[in-house]
């Protein structure tokens, strides 16, 4: 049948416009209406389905369904009559202009599509298809594998409560002996100083988790130099508090301070029995600004701090028990301490009943102790120092323990002669300070001197002294055969 589009223009149906476009099936029309197909081309030929072209002047039969009632087919299309031949509908023709365009755009025929669009380039991590897509297979281990696996976790729990034993064994100081052991800390130690001596002595296992403890327990905040007894059987907190001052078992010393030591020695002692280092003890002595109140007299000047003998005459010789490696400002107040609890109020009473200073009854009082040989002659000696002080006849106090003070610990020979301030023989006076620490015996002599009417001394065979009023009687006795030693 020839397409004629001026025919099937105005059919019901059609659409309004007239743009050519397929009638719709009538809905109420039993009848079948031929539309026009498209001829089969390029891959509508292989059984692709083919847009229906406007031109193409074939038909196809599509059949229509009734609806029931009648009144909504009577509005859009006309009643068809029984008997009447079935009603054919040709397609409409396409008017010029855009319904042409659109035909065109139907018909593609055998040209290409042209896309602008990179496909290698969006999809270049796409795996090859090419390359067979192996299925992941699902394992089973079944019940040895179970088995296997339970015990694998069982080892690695054991293992891991194993360790953790250990550990809180050595944490918790369990399963040690009962032995106490004596540590030394030094005043520059450090947290590896630390961990290897407690490990040396057996009192931690594990230095790695010593340290952890330590760093999270603030432990090198609050151990302090000195010398400890810690027992093998102590936790770790147990052993860092042990190496404090206040709950720690630090370990003691008796020392014992002579009668008319120097400072020299009794710092020479401190050092042999490990109270602490010579040098220390000389450094604080002489930097040091102790507030004793017998080093600040404000009506007796006192040597300044950075004098090195400032000191000297002030330790209280007595027995101590020093802390091993204590702190050398600790120990010199031991003994300055020591001194201000034995020179009660009284002395100082009596100290300015005679117009001195303390310093100046030290200074006596330490001459006496190196010059008497027994406590009961020690107010005799002390007496011919005051005659001599008072008397303008007897401007020097010839007292040769002054000379030695002088030239101890140089190679300088003994000489009476000898340029030094502490030379009584040639310097009037008292010396410049005192040449020893004086005991209670020499320090109440020189509060009390005895009243005696002698103005020399020598020493006799016994090991005490003879004493004269005058020159002649004391010439005499040094040249007998009585004579024990040297003579004023």
């Amino acid at each position: 049948m020839a397409y004629n589009p001026e025919e099937n223009k105005n059919l019901p149906g059609n659409n309004p416009a007239g743009q050519g476009i397929p009638a719709q099936p009538h809905p109420d029309d039993g009848a079948t209406r031929r539309i026009p197909t498209p001829p089969l081309s390029g891959d509508a030929a292989q059984g692709r389905s083919a847009r229906p072209s406007p031109d193409d002047g074939a038909t196809r039969r599509i059949p229509t369904q009734s609806r029931p009632g009648g009144s909504s087919a009577q509005k859009k299309s006309p009643q068809t009559q029984p008997g009447d031949s079935p009603t054919q509908v040709r397609p409409s023709k396409p008017r010029a202009g855009r319904t042409s365009e659109f035909a065109a755009e139907l018909d593609t025929g055998d040209k290409d599509f042209k896309v602008n669009f990179d496909f290698d380039g969006k999809y270049k991590d796409v795996p090859d298809r090419d390359r067979p897509i192996r299925q992941r297979r699902e394992r089973r281990t079944g019940c040895l594998g179970g088995m296997l696996y339970a015990a694998f976790v069982i080892c690695i729990s054991l293992l891991l409560a194993s360790l953790a034993w250990m550990a809180a064994t050595d944490v918790l100081g369990l399963s040690t002996t009962d032995e106490q052991i004596r540590v030394d800390v030094p005043h520059d130690f450090t947290l590896e100083y630390i961990t290897d001596m407690l490990h040396e002595h057996g009192l931690i296992r594990y230095r790695a988790l010593f340290r952890l403890y330590a760093g999270f327990s603030d432990a090198m905040d609050r151990i302090t130099p000195g010398a400890y007894y810690l027992n093998k059987n102590f936790d770790y907190r147990a052993l860092v508090q042990g190496m404090t001052p206040r709950a720690g078992v630090r370990a003691e010393v008796m020392v014992v301070i002579p009668e008319g030591f120097t400072l020299a020695q009794i710092f020479r002692t401190l050092d042999y029995h490990g109270v602490a280092a010579e040098e220390d003890l000389w450094y604080a002595a002489t930097n040091h600004p102790f507030r004793h109140w017998f080093l600040n007299d404000e009506n007796h000047p006192h040597p300044p701090v950075g004098d090195p003998l400032r000191l000297e005459g002030f330790l209280f010789p007595d027995t101590y028990n020093f802390f091993i490696n204590e702190a050398p400002i600790q120990a010199i107040n031991r003994m300055l301490n020591q001194f201000s609890r034995r020179f009660n109020e009284d002395y100082r009473y009596r100290a300015a009943e005679l117009n001195m200073s303390i310093r100046d009854i030290i200074n006596i009082a330490a001459m006496v102790e190196r010059e008497t040989g027994s406590n009961e002659e020690s107010p005799r000696i002390a007496s011919v120092i005051y005659n001599r002080l008072a008397s303008p006849n007897f401007p020097f106090l010839d007292i040769d323990a002054t000379i030695v003070y002088a030239i101890q610990g140089t190679d300088i020979p003994f000489s009476v002669n000898l340029d030094h301030p502490f030379n009584t023989r040639n310097n009037p006076g008292l010396p410049p300070g005192p040449i020893a620490n004086p005991g209670m015996a020499s320090i109440r002599a020189a509060l009390f001197p005895a009243n005696t009417p002698y103005y020399f001394y020598a020493l006799n065979l016994q090991g005490t002294h003879n004493f004269f009023r005058n020159y002649d009687q004391h010439r005499a006795f040094v040249q007998s055969d009585q004579f024990g030693g040297s003579a004023v």
